[in-house]
């Protein structure tokens, strides 16, 4: 691949994402790194997964992007996402763009979830989601 993009330590898990007019800056509206959940199966709303990539260069067309969320300990797909970005300008190495995909799943289990994200189909990243379970807390006064 003549275009090596990397992927910053700069995965982001977000309830929401605002993409200023003009600056085309993003907000990210309730980030987070955990999931806890009283019960399983668990299916959230819809959330954000956004990725940062630099070392990209020229001017991009067509430039595809995947990005999927595996149970670690299966191997099972929870949820995915894919698309396409291009460039007017020319890129440098030094340039990053953020791009925020929407996704929505089921978990089955509480675990390690692994967020791998795919340049032009190859694996250049991943992080992990931890979905924890919530234990009742006693309501008896002490």
């Amino acid at each position: 691949m003549e275009i090596e993009p990397t992927l910053p330590a700069n995965i982001n898990f977000s309830d929401g994402v605002i993409r200023e007019e003009g600056t085309r800056k993003l907000t990210l509206v309730g980030t987070f790194q955990h999931f806890n959940v009283q019960q399983f199966p668990f299916q959230p709303a819809p959330f954000y997964v956004t990725v940062a990539l630099a070392n990209l260069r020229g001017k991009l067309q067509g430039f595809k992007l995947a990005i999927r969320l595996e149970d670690k300990s299966s191997g099972q797909v929870v949820a995915s996402a894919s698309g396409e970005i291009g460039s007017t300008a020319e890129l440098k190495p030094t340039d990053t763009i953020q791009v925020p995909f929407q996704i929505t799943g089921v978990f089955h289990s509480p675990g390690i979830y692994s967020l791998v994200v795919l340049a032009q189909n190859e694996q250049i990243g991943s992080c992990d989601l931890v979905v924890k379970p919530v234990t009742a807390v006693s309501s008896t006064p002490t």
